[in-house]
């Protein structure tokens, strides 16, 4: 009784994996389906702000007006850095006042001038952060913008590397946030996706990817966000080549994208990366048919189950015929041992 109630649940268990194996993902059939949310424009972006020190380092004049006066005149005459302190004192001090606002803005300009893109780059933060609605927005988010590349360039330059993909993203994601329906917006998510791709997190480019063709179709950079896609798509299926689900559904991501860009440039190197992520499905799903294929640890009803689920999903493989064969094999050796209890039953009892 325990042994036929052990092959039903194993025979069951097959069909419920087969029937995964097809169905898992579905919802992601095509390019820009259901796309996952990008959560860092939910997360709460803080910008410690400037407060009037204690003790030490406050301005040197007694009122706003006075030491922006100062601040400009150090600046005129070269002395950069003792004129980014004089600014940088004024915010601190007079925070609210609006020689604050012309004061920060400088901090900004003279530290993008310098060359100095990790401090230019706060200083646009800033901006944003604390004064916005009251300066014109577009040049500081483009210099932010320029900051940001240049950290990732220094980034890219070096061997050793002191700043890492997430800290770059991070500084992408911060000027989404604040703006959010900017019309560079699609520039900045193309370099998020392609930095998960530089850090190996394929699955998190492909969910940019999808997003930026959700919400940005007519984007003049698209073939370049199909080719970051599809390339996150084939990579991430090395991660998941022995997923038969998960392959399944990369696979409809390439051809997805292949049907969205129908004319793209890289049109055959996708074409190439969706066949060779269909053999890594089609070799695993092999390799997990003829797993059951073991008359000492599962029945012949799961082998046969197994079998005729690849052969549903891959009924041209090279290994067709011999699945066929043996299919028959197996099920020839199942009929009598389920004519083997009535038989029994016919013998006449000594």
């Amino acid at each position: 009784m325990w042994a036929m109630s052990r092959r039903a649940i194993l025979a069951a268990w097959v069909c419920c994996a087969a029937a995964l194996g097809s169905a898992q993902y579905q919802d992601y059939s095509r390019i820009g389906r259901t796309p996952e949310a990008l959560s860092f424009l939910d997360e709460p972006i803080e910008v410690e702000l400037k407060e009037p020190a204690w003790l030490f380092g406050g301005p040197d004049e007694d009122s706003p007006a006075e030491q922006l006066l100062l601040a400009q005149r150090l600046e005129r005459e070269g002395k950069r850095e003792k004129a980014v302190d004089a600014y940088d004192d004024l915010v601190h001090e007079w925070h609210a006042t609006p020689e604050a606002l012309t004061a920060q803005l400088a901090i900004a300009r003279l530290e993008s001038a310098a060359g100095n893109a990790r401090k230019a780059y706060e200083a646009d933060l800033y901006l944003l952060a604390h004064f916005a609605g009251r300066f014109e927005l577009a040049p500081v988010l483009a210099d932010a913008v320029a900051q940001a590349d240049a950290l990732a360039a220094q980034e890219r330059g070096r061997t050793l590397h002191f700043t890492s993909n997430a800290t770059l993203r991070r500084n992408y994601e911060q000027l989404i946030h604040f703006a959010p329906r900017w019309k560079r917006v699609p520039e900045l998510l193309l370099r998020i996706a392609e930095l998960y791709v530089d850090d190996e997190e394929f699955s998190h480019a492909i969910t940019v990817c999808d997003r930026l063709v959700v919400d940005w179709p007519n984007y003049a950079g698209m073939d370049e966000v199909v080719s970051v896609y599809c390339r996150a798509c084939r990579l991430q299926a090395n991660v998941w080549r022995n997923d038969v689900g998960r392959l399944a559904h990369l696979e409809r991501l390439l051809a997805g994208a292949q049907a969205f860009r129908p004319n793209h440039p890289e049109r055959e190197r996708f074409a190439q990366w969706q066949r060779e992520v269909y053999l890594l499905r089609h070799d695993r799903a092999y390799a997990n048919a003829s797993f059951y294929d073991n008359p000492a640890a599962y029945s012949r009803e799961a082998a046969l189950l197994a079998y005729q689920a690849f052969l549903r999903d891959f009924p041209d493989s090279p290994h067709a015929e011999a699945i066929r064969a043996r299919v028959a094999q197996l099920a020839a050796q199942a009929r009598p041992a389920a004519t083997l209890p009535q038989q029994q039953a016919k013998e006449p009892t000594p």
